[in-house]
Formats: C-alpha cells, sequence, structure tokens
C-alpha cells in the first residue's frame, strides 16, 4: 500500500496548479525599468520592441479607472472603452504584448472617475468602495500575468489627484484598494505613495495612518534640477521614517524619474549620462527598481520644437543616446545583482576636484562583481574626456578584468600590471558617468572539504 500511495500523492500534488513567484527586481530580472505611458498608443507595437532591444524588463504604464474601465457605472470593461479618443486602450492586449516580450507588467490604478466623488480622489465610502472594487476586478483578470500593482500616480498633487491632495484620505485608500487586490490575488505585489518629488511631510502623514502595513513598496519619483546622486540623502530620510512606524521590510522604489533636455537644458549626449548615474547610483542605494520616464518622446515644454525631452525614443522611435545607455547597464548589471561593500580594497589616485564614487555590485558571491566609477560633476560635460587615474584593486593574479562604457556598451581597453599581490589599472579615465570594471574570480572547486584551485 505504502508503495501505491507515494506515486498517487505526487499525482495528485502535481494536479494542484502552481502559482509562480513575482519576479524580484535584481535578483530574477534587471532593476531597470521605463514608463510606457498609454496602451492606446497607435505604435505600441514597435515601441514595446525597442524596449525588448534595450533589455527593458519592467514596464509602468497607466490602467484607468476614469471613463476607461468604468465608464459605464459598476460595468467594467478592460478592451473597449467607448469614450471618445482612447478606443484603442485595450489592456488585455498591452499586457499580452508585454508579456511576449519577457517586460513585467507594472500597472497604475489611478485617477478618478466621474460617477463618484466628481471624478477627483475618493473621499467618501462609496468612492473608496468603487475604487476598491475596481482594482478587485483588474487584479482578478490579470492574476499569472500581473504581480505587481501600484495604487493611484502622484496624489500629492492636484493635478492627479482631482482636488486638494489629502494624505489621509489617500492612505484610506490604500487601505481598501490594497485589501480588495490581495483578496483577487494573495501573491499581490502592492505599492504606494507614487509622490510627485520626494514629499515627506504628504508620506509621514500616510505612514501615520498606517499605509505600510497595506503595502510591500513605497514608491516615489524623485525628479530634481541637481545631481542624481543627491537623492541619497531623501531615501536615506525615507528609510527613516518608515523604520519608525513598522517592523515590516517595506521596499523603496524610484517609480518614475528622468531628465528631460529641454526642461534641463541638457545635450542628448548629458541625457544619456544622467540616466546611466541615476541608475546606478539607485542600485548603489538598494533601490529596488527604477523606472525612467519615459520610453517614447513625450514633450511637455518644448512647443513646436521637435525636442523628444524625456524620451529613450524620438519621434520616430528611433533610439537616442539614453536609449543606449540603458540597454548598456541591462547588459553590464544582469540580475542576480546587489551592492556590497568593496571586498578589493580600491583606490583611485588622481586629480578630482569632484566628489568620485566607487560603487561595488556581486552577482555570483565570491566570483563575480561589477565596479562602477565616475566622477560627481553637475552638470556633466557634453564630451566623453576624463580624468586620467591608476585604479589599483587587491584581486587574485589570475582575475579577470575587463571595462565597459556604461553609455554605449563598447569595451575599453586596459593597461594591466602586478604590483605585488595587487592588479593597477595604469592610465585609467575617470568619467562623469560610470565605466564598468566585471571582474570573474575563479571559482574554487570543493572536494571532500578541500579547496582545488
Amino acid at each position: 500500500m505504502i508503495r501505491l500511495c507515494f506515486p498517487v500523492a505526487i499525482i495528485i500534488a502535481l494536479s494542484i496548479p502552481l502559482v509562480a513567484a513575482p519576479p524580484v527586481p535584481g535578483v530574477d530580472a534587471s532593476p531597470f525599468g521605463a514608463q510606457t505611458v498609454w496602451p492606446s498608443d497607435p505604435d505600441l507595437v514597435t515601441i514595446l520592441d525597442r524596449m525588448q532591444e534595450a533589455g527593458i524588463r519592467w514596464a509602468r504604464f497607466d490602467l484607468c479607472w476614469w471613463g476607461l474601465c468604468e465608464s459605464v457605472k459598476g460595468v467594467y470593461n478592460f478592451t473597449s472603452p467607448t469614450v471618445s479618443g482612447w478606443e484603442n486602450w485595450n489592456t488585455d492586449r498591452a499586457i499580452t504584448l508585454l508579456r511576449d516580450r519577457g517586460i513585467e507588467p507594472f500597472p497604475i490604478l489611478c485617477y478618478g472617475n466621474d460617477h463618484y466623488d466628481n471624478g477627483q480622489g475618493p473621499y467618501s465610502d462609496e468612492g473608496r468602495k468603487a475604487f476598491g472594487n475596481y482594482c478587485y476586478e483588474a487584479a482578478g483578470r490579470y492574476r499569472g500575468r500581473v504581480s505587481y500593482w501600484e495604487i493611484w500616480n502622484e496624489p500629492n498633487i492636484e493635478m492627479f489627484w482631482g482636488r486638494s491632495p489629502d494624505p489621509e484620505d489617500y492612505a484610506k485608500l490604500v487601505r481598501v484598494a490594497a485589501g480588495r487586490i490581495r483578496e483577487a490575488n494573495p501573491e499581490a505585489v502592492i505599492a504606494g505613495g507614487a509622490t510627485a518629488g520626494v514629499d515627506f511631510s504628504f508620506l509621514e502623514t500616510c505612514f501615520q495612518n498606517g499605509m505600510l502595513e497595506d503595502v510591500d513598496i513605497v514608491t516615489v519619483h524623485p525628479y530634481r534640477f541637481s545631481s542624481p546622486e543627491s537623492v541619497n540623502s531623501d531615501l536615506a530620510t525615507i528609510r527613516s521614517m518608515i523604520d519608525a512606524h513598522t517592523t515590516k521590510s517595506v521596499d523603496v522604489w524610484s517609480g518614475e524619474w528622468g531628465y528631460n533636455t529641454y526642461v534641463h537644458a541638457i545635450s542628448e549626449k548629458v541625457h544619456a549620462k544622467c540616466l546611466a548615474r541615476m541608475m546606478v547610483n539607485n542600485l548603489s542605494r538598494d533601490v529596488g527598481l527604477s523606472v525612467w520616464f519615459s520610453t517614447h518622446a513625450f514633450p511637455e515644454s518644448s512647443g513646436s520644437i521637435r525636442d523628444p525631452e524625456w524620451g529613450l525614443l524620438d519621434y520616430d522611435y528611433n533610439p537616442r543616446p539614453a536609449f543606449y545607455a540603458l540597454k548598456s547597464l541591462n547588459a553590464r548589471l544582469p540580475a542576480p545583482v546587489r551592492s556590497v561593500a568593496d571586498p578589493f580594497d580600491i583606490d583611485v589616485t588622481g586629480f578630482f576636484p569632484n566628489p568620485l564614487r566607487v560603487e561595488v555590485f556581486e552577482h555570483s558571491e565570491g566570483v563575480q562583481y561589477t565596479v562602477a566609477l565616475w566622477e560627481e560633476r553637475w552638470k556633466p560635460r557634453d564630451s566623453t574626456q576624463g580624468r586620467s587615474s591608476t585604479v589599483s584593486l587587491a584581486i587574485p593574479e589570475d582575475a579577470d578584468i575587463r571595462a565597459f562604457d556604461a553609455l554605449d556598451g563598447t569595451e575599453k581597453t586596459l593597461d594591466i600590471f602586478r604590483v605585488g599581490d595587487r592588479t593597477e589599472l595604469r592610465e585609467f579615465h575617470v568619467m562623469d558617468y560610470p565605466y564598468l570594471l566585471e571582474i570573474k574570480i575563479p571559482r574554487p572547486m570543493i572536494l571532500e572539504g578541500l579547496f582545488i584551485y
């Protein structure tokens, strides 16, 4: 009987449907993503093909409640909205196109509906309940295809909240929405906050009202006119605030952030440098996911000037330098990847009038690393001139070391010298954007408790 029951038990176990665990940025997939903005874009396939070409594995986009998913009160439509001008807003199609390209959908559940609370951010029990029902319908419909959900976009500004921002009302909305999402999909991962800028006051009130117990991730949109590295003190403050209000683990993501060639008055090359520095700096500060805004041209300020502003692509969907920078980072900093303390006692000698950054990322424990070096000059130069230096590392003599330009992925020739137990890279030019050193250390074989090299 025992011999018969064992295979039967296996058959029964195998017959139970398994739900794949949500991919974790930096562990299972790249920690760098981009925003696609609208599923209704007539050139959506072209845009998503470009995202796939760049190795982008995360796509943030709107999944709008307003007039689209519930244009008829109590009736949900995710494939053919009746609102004029949005007829092609087919979320089913968009999610299928993303998943076919290996891109994880990161939808925003967002924006008021005219059937409730005057189309503003919900403030009544009826409005919150209705928004929760919409979240339940979306999470249930896409269970197995969408694991990550973000509740609203920039609720701390009137443009998107529809009225004067109210963090207490937002926290109440998150509670209802998160509960309904988890009813439909217990494995869902939920993000909240999504603030325009890093709004400490708004977030603090949300935290005081229990938001951290309802979400897994706090997202912020750290747009600024200063350097990408200036976000570090903001991140430290947010984490201190989180620790003050909960003992649970809550990640921090950069849910939307970019630099604008028109507004910031920068060249396309500097635009790419900003992206590389932003992404690498965020990774060094354990930001789980960084989403660049945006994939395609997104003009807000230039008027008749054909400046793609935020986009990785121009108006004809051709790659801009920032596209190649993100492609390079996805290739050179693939998952698994995590920031670690410097195990190589790295020393860089040379003249650096600006702060010098040396960050180490580990891919395989004790075996494979990426070192990022750059000078924090703001603003970066519209050139690829660097400062001559000597980089010294304590790595094994037989370790393999290569260098790559983060802007375009090209490999740099190294002048390598062995000095005692250290390796020196001479005439190494440190740039005002990351250069990446890839270090592979021969893995020791373990045989009967002995290390054999």
